[in-house]
């Protein structure tokens, strides 16, 4: 195949070229997934960010005629890496809810390539809850309904199990939080964006 260069590229990218696409997905796709796998991501992540990367590209061309002293690769993979750690930082900051509680779950304390550290203090501050926290974040995180959840525990309604369960969660979740490795974790990701 053709090699492009970054002129070629961009020029290619700005009139919509088939083949350009092409030689873009073909020759820089599996680095860009390669990146966000490692990095705490899917399949499914890497496509969304790779198209995404590309329509900032486009629109970069279209409205600031772009010009670039490095290689296209060099440039599609810096953009590709800052939305994907600006996602990261979503997950770690943003849970949904105004308390920061609704999707906590293990994954969200494991960041990129320091994911075993983020798996340590999480495990860490698991193991130092009561046992009936435990059992319920267990049961939780493994996506067992709360009516399950309030039969196994015998509780005597849905809402106890509920309660129970933002309980230990929120007791966790500020353990995590406040503890300073983990602080040091999230302030290397949101440097690195």
């Amino acid at each position: 195949m053709h090699q492009y260069t970054t002129e070629e590229i961009i020029k290619g990218i700005a009139d919509r070229k088939d083949r350009i696409i092409d030689y873009v997905y073909t020759f820089y796709y599996e680095d860009i997934r390669k990146m966000i796998m490692v990095n705490s991501g899917s399949s499914e992540d890497a496509r969304d960010i790779f198209q995404e990367a590309l329509f900032v590209i486009y629109q970069k061309i279209i409205l600031d005629d772009l010009t670039l002293k490095c290689h296209f690769k060099t440039y599609l993979y810096s953009i590709c890496r800052l939305l994907w750690l600006r996602i990261l930082r979503k997950r770690i900051y943003s849970t949904g809810t105004a308390d920061g509680l609704a999707d906590l779950n293990p994954s969200q304390f494991t960041i990129g390539t320091t994911a075993e550290a983020g798996q340590q203090i999480f495990t860490k501050h698991f193991n130092e809850l009561s046992e009936n926290c435990r059992k319920i974040l267990d049961l939780y995180f493994r996506n067992v309904s709360f009516s399950e959840i309030n039969e196994i525990m015998g509780y005597k309604n849905l809402q106890i199990a509920r309660d129970k369960c933002y309980r230990c969660k929120k007791t966790l979740y500020k353990r995590i939080n406040n503890n300073p490795e983990f602080k040091k974790l999230k302030d290397e990701i949101y440097l690195a964006g």
